[in-house]
């Protein structure tokens, strides 16, 4: 079996690492020929979306559409054509009747709200030529899709899509417990208390509900790939994102947080911030809002918050290492049962051998 994987960003961007790209070695152990193509390099993306934009929309959208024209054009050749959240980051009519003429079989994984607005809509002069209801149609002429959280695979099913709830899954044996797990158990001294949170420059703005909290906790709060001219509060330490070292800023954290407006856009987030706390043994405090909800139940696998006095008592609460341990604990053994790589991986497989 021959795949080709439609991945709307590169592997800087969250979603092709996760829903796809993390796959890719189990696949091809078992015998599929896997090939990923992208729109648009990182150095692309980073001109569209960093701090030092330089392509104007426009000219953007027209060199991802040459690209990504191309690509499908040559879809023939495999067997499955599997598209991550969008064909490309405008949606341009036609396109989806292009993709569904040349792939013998299509799968859409969707893991954002994107059936709400395009990620990146289309200058007003281009209007005329935006299809905004294009992921409604992939819904329905897929012959499979992937859901990420349960909420948008009910929006696909009611569009009348075959629908799989497949969930954001993280690898557990690179996602582990380190230096900070084993020093918590023993307790922390005051300064060494780090309140952490993960993201990127965009979605800064999630942090506005914790914000009061955070502006008078006692020890560090450090952002990791956010934008520092966002941020809602004073006395943050904002660090960059890198891949190579992902894992160890995680680990050094004493607390994960993940709030979020109670936005519709929000609830097709699929709460991987949580998942990748919580493999590494590290308590998640999070909105009770969205994809958090199918598994993280509060004052057992980790804690809710929902205005100050809760984030502020969840942060209280776990100074006590006996609590953090405890929280600590089930957080991790919460992922490594249901949303483990080593588990997901086998199910993609069948899942696509199975298509008609």
């Amino acid at each position: 079996m021959k795949v080709l994987f439609l991945t709307l960003y590169p592997d800087v961007a969250a979603s092709p690492r996760y829903r796809v790209t993390q796959f890719v070695p189990y696949l091809e152990s078992r015998g599929v020929a896997c090939t990923v193509a992208c729109p648009m390099t990182a150095t692309e993306l980073d001109a569209l979306t960093g701090p030092n934009r330089r392509y104007r929309p426009f000219w953007y959208h027209a060199r991802e559409t040459v690209h990504r024209v191309r690509q499908i054009l040559d879809a023939r050749r495999y067997d499955v054509v599997f598209v991550q959240k969008a064909i490309m980051s405008a949606y341009v009519r036609g396109l989806p009747e292009l993709l569904r003429a040349r792939a013998r079989r299509l799968v859409y994984d969707i893991d954002d709200a994107v059936h709400l607005a395009p990620p990146h809509p289309l200058p007003a002069i281009c209007r005329p030529i935006e299809d905004r209801g294009q992921i409604g149609s992939l819904f329905a002429m897929a012959d499979l899709v992937l859901a990420g959280n349960a909420w948008l695979a009910e929006a696909a099913r009611e569009a009348g899509a075959h629908v799989e709830h497949f969930p954001t899954v993280v690898d557990t044996e690179r996602f582990v417990p380190g230096g900070r797990a084993q020093g918590f158990r023993g307790g922390l001294p005051p300064n060494a208390f780090r309140i952490g949170w993960v993201g990127n420059p965009s979605t800064t703005i999630c942090l506005a509900p914790a914000a009061e909290a955070l502006a008078k906790v006692q020890g560090s709060v450090q952002l990791i790939g956010a934008d520092a001219s966002r941020v809602p509060f004073d006395g943050a330490e904002v660090v960059p994102w890198a891949l190579d070292c992902e894992v160890e800023t995680l680990q050094a954290l004493s607390i994960g947080i993940m709030p979020q407006p109670a936005e519709p856009w929000m609830r097709g987030k699929c709460a991987l911030k949580a998942l990748q706390y919580m493999a590494c043994g590290i308590p998640c405090v999070a909105t009770p809002f969205g994809a958090v909800l199918e598994f993280m139940n509060h004052d057992e696998n980790g804690l809710f918050a929902d205005n100050t006095r809760e984030w502020l008592d969840a942060f209280a609460r776990l100074r006590d290492p006996t609590t953090w341990r405890r929280i600590a604990e089930a957080g991790r053994a919460t992922v490594e049962q249901r949303y483990a790589l080593h588990t997901a991986a086998p199910r993609l497989h069948d899942l696509l051998r199975g298509l008609p």
